[in-house]
């Protein structure tokens, strides 16, 4: 993915991304010479966050030991790493529970997302060179481009997985291709990458998917942290179905478990113990990052399955979206007041004007049900035990979520001073109590209003970044045009000289070997004149695709124009692309073509040059090797000519 492309997405504003405090903490912690202290004063700033934090510290998976009460000891006890993967999983997921992409399951993302994090810090252990932390983060984050994809495309990734609703990832990665430009496994290794996380973690997030365990021994070259998101991944599959769920990787069935199993060496009760942490972990996670998970879970059965599964043969299909509901025209709000019947009062007049109410009777209270539920409104008493109203003003805005709730004191107090500080701790009105129910609810209809005019002002803002990037689409669908040739599909002259120049600069910079090869098809004119254009256009494309499928992975097939091609050999030297050249000219040679009046074959004429045997130029590449072809036809055509100064029946194919 070209970085243009991906300054293009970053600029419509609707990628995913931790919130504020989860990038200042990977900041943080990517800095060497970081302090526990500077982490404390960033989760400051967050106190959900924080008592997330801190309930791990203190949960059952590390009892027996003293209650920690600050971040500094919950850092000491957890370790930083995991620190940043709750910042990590806490942040991204409050803030992308839901989005416009009616064909894209939310909550079964972040379900299974979640449960690849904590099998990769299960099996983890059983890669000694895999740290857990890294793993946990790599298995949550590896499918970010989907979900960013739905928050920036969302209609159109609607359609997408429509179109590839029972196809593999194959086809679902071509369908993005073709819409996009790109596809959710690049833009993954892109957010990774400008997200700062390491290299090796962003790599295996770009390679996981397509990796193919069987017959790929762990012992052998095999990248670890790929091969644990894969297994990472597949087994989250597994626990999802088992527990009554959809989800997981769209090309592995139930029946890829017992592959985990085997690539583990574990025997089935050792693999039932470890299924049995993955889920124990799964459901402390979710009940940390507020995401549903199963209750139950059939370990035995899920292996049972995977055996039944995979002598069968059977792959399971992939997930059914489901479109997430529409929000209603009525407020969620949140009544806070130690009075009993105070609230009392409140919630029935509220809920008389159609709105839904939950309640708490303090600030504390209030505020863990502000950050779990993210009210539209809060009516918040002043004068409170534990925590007041204005406290919890001053909590809620240095919040992402209590920035975007209208805050609405009721309060005894109506000197001008308390009402200047009501407003300076974060409150957008007040009302004088003991209120009148009709002034309350005059100011809760204003509250409405403003609502109602940021909820147009964010619509009208969406569909501004709809047009954004769909012109962002229309212009990558363009640049790629202008370097395609529209006959044969393959790059053209523009791109060849393009790709050239960039070739033989980083040729230069690490000294390494760069050739290409100048094909030309044999008597092209005769087969126009005795059979005209069109089956001349159908030999153009038969001969591009013949090359193009017997071309080696990283070089390059372009034409040049007419009957010319240009092959761009990445690291080959003459003798080695000589030999590629001839490979190539025999497939051309038994390639049959029929069309129309045409039944036959037809032959190339090639000649090799290298950079190192040049001027070092794009220019000398070129000449040397067109040269080479003119000598390739004056000694009979249909062969190779890779050095001028051998003897004809050397050249001879």
């Amino acid at each position: 993915m070209l970085p243009k492309q991906f300054d293009e997405l970053k600029l419509t504003g609707s990628l995913p991304t931790p919130t504020g405090v989860g990038l200042a903490i990977l900041r943080v912690t990517g800095a060497e010479d970081y302090s526990v202290q500077e982490l404390a004063q960033v989760l400051a700033a967050d106190p959900g966050l924080t008592g997330r934090i801190l309930r791990l510290a203190n949960s059952a998976a590390v009892a027996g030991r003293e209650p920690v009460t600050t971040v500094e000891q919950a850092a000491m006890r957890l370790g930083v790493r995991v620190i940043r993967n709750v910042a990590l999983g806490f942040t991204l997921v409050s803030s992308n529970r839901a989005g416009p992409c009616e064909g894209f399951d939310y909550d079964a993302y972040w379900c299974h997302s979640l449960a690849s994090a904590v099998c990769a810090q299960v099996l983890s252990a059983h890669y000694p060179d895999v740290d857990a932390a890294d793993a946990f983060t790599g298995a949550l984050l590896a499918g970010i481009g989907q979900l960013a994809l739905a928050s920036i495309h969302p209609d159109a990734f609607t359609e997408v997985l429509r179109k590839a609703e029972g196809r593999g990832r194959d086809e679902l990665l071509a369908l993005e291709q073709t819409a996009f430009e790109l596809n959710h496994v690049e833009l993954s290794v892109a957010m990774l990458r400008d997200w700062g996380l390491p290299e090796e973690l962003v790599s295996a997030v770009g390679e996981y998917e397509a990796y193919c365990p069987e017959g790929a021994s762990r012992a052998g070259g095999v990248d670890p942290l790929t091969d644990l998101l894969w297994c990472a991944a597949t087994l989250a599959t597994g626990l999802l179905r088992a527990g009554g769920l959809e989800g997981g990787l769209w090309h592995v069935g139930e029946e890829g478990v017992e592959t985990v199993r085997e690539r583990l060496l574990l025997d089935e009760p050792a693999f039932l113990e470890l299924c049995g942490t993955a889920t124990e972990g799964w459901r402390e996670w979710g009940g940390l990052l507020q995401v549903d998970v199963p209750e139950d879970v059939d370990r035995e059965e899920l292996i049972r399955r995977a055996r039944e599964l995979r002598s069968e043969g059977r792959f399971d299909d992939m997930l059914e979206a489901k479109p997430t509901a529409p929000r209603g025209k009525p407020l969620h709000i949140l009544a806070v007041d130690d009075d009993r019947v105070a609230l009392r009062l409140l919630v029935r007049y509220l809920t008389h004007e159609g709105h839904s109410v939950v309640t708490a009777r303090d600030g504390e209270e209030a505020l863990a049900v502000a950050l779990e539920v993210a009210p539209d409104l809060i009516l918040t008493d002043w004068m409170m035990p534990k925590m007041d109203g204005i406290e919890l003003c001053r909590a809620l805005r240095r919040t992402e979520v209590g920035r975007r709730i209208v805050l609405l004191v009721l309060t005894g107090q109506d000197q001008e001073d308390q009402i200047v500080e009501a407003f300076d701790a974060g409150a957008d009105d007040y009302v004088v109590k003991p209120f009148i129910p009709k002034v309350l609810m005059a100011r809760v209809r204003a509250a409405q209003r403003v609502i109602e005019l940021r909820e147009q002002v964010e619509l009208d803002k969406a569909e501004k970044t709809k047009q954004v990037a769909k012109m962002a689409v229309l212009n990558r669908k363009l640049r790629s045009a202008a370097l395609t040739d529209p006959l044969t599909g393959v790059p053209n002259r523009r791109f060849a000289t393009r790709c050239l120049e960039q070739e033989v600069a980083q040729a230069h910079r690490s000294d390494s070997a760069l050739s290409v090869i100048m094909v030309d098809i044999d008597h092209f004119k005769r087969v126009n004149d005795d059979y005209g254009h069109d089956i001349g256009d159908v030999v153009l494309c038969e001969t591009a695709a013949i090359l193009r499928r017997n071309t080696r992975r990283g070089d390059v097939i372009c034409r040049l124009g007419g009957e010319e091609f240009l092959v761009i050999c990445r690291g080959s030297d003459l003798d080695e692309s000589a030999l590629f050249a001839e490979r190539l000219r025999a497939a051309v040679e038994r390639h049959g073509i029929q069309s129309g009046g045409f039944d036959g074959s037809v032959t190339v004429s090639m000649g090799v040059a290298a950079l190192s045997e040049t001027g070092g130029t794009v220019d000398d590449l070129l000449k040397t090797s067109d040269r080479r072809v003119y000598i390739a036809k004056a000694l009979g055509r249909n062969r190779v000519v890779a050095d001028e100064g051998r003897q004809p029946d050397a050249l001879s194919a």
